[in-house]
């Protein structure tokens, strides 16, 4: 069940990260596997962290080509939709419900439809993540 979090599945090692540009030739297939790879990359950098945090956690990364701006889509802050790009976003949407801050901690709840709604509490030496 993708909205539970297990974590005898999740992988942790102390290697360093890194990233190298494929530097051979490809098929084709293998050149869209290796864009949408490093599309996903790319959304989930972009995402603001703890979204892209309960993304990994609940294994939910798939990405989607874009042919046209997702709902929500801001032209004044994100600038104008460009058709002639290949864009790609989250198969899946998600909802930031609600933003508390105070001087030592910080709430978000974000909305991921069937998978549930979900808490994030930030302190300066904790961090709890909850399904709500």
């Amino acid at each position: 069940m993708p909205s539970i979090i297990d974590p005898q599945t999740l992988y942790v090692d102390d290697l360093p990260t890194i990233w190298s540009p494929v530097q051979w030739e490809l098929t084709e297939e293998e050149r869209i596997q290796a864009v949408e790879e490093q599309a996903t990359a790319s959304l989930l950098w972009s995402m603001d962290a703890p979204e892209a945090i309960l993304r990994l956690l609940l294994d939910e990364t798939g990405i989607e080509r874009l042919f046209g701006p997702p709902a929500g889509f801001n032209t004044e802050e994100q600038g104008d939709w460009d058709e002639k790009l290949i864009t790609f976003g989250p198969k899946r949407a998600i909802k930031l419900e609600s933003v508390e801050r105070t001087p030592t901690r910080l709430e978000l709840v974000y909305n991921f439809a069937e998978l549930g709604r979900w808490e994030f509490v930030i302190e300066s030496e904790q961090v709890t993540i909850q399904r709500i």
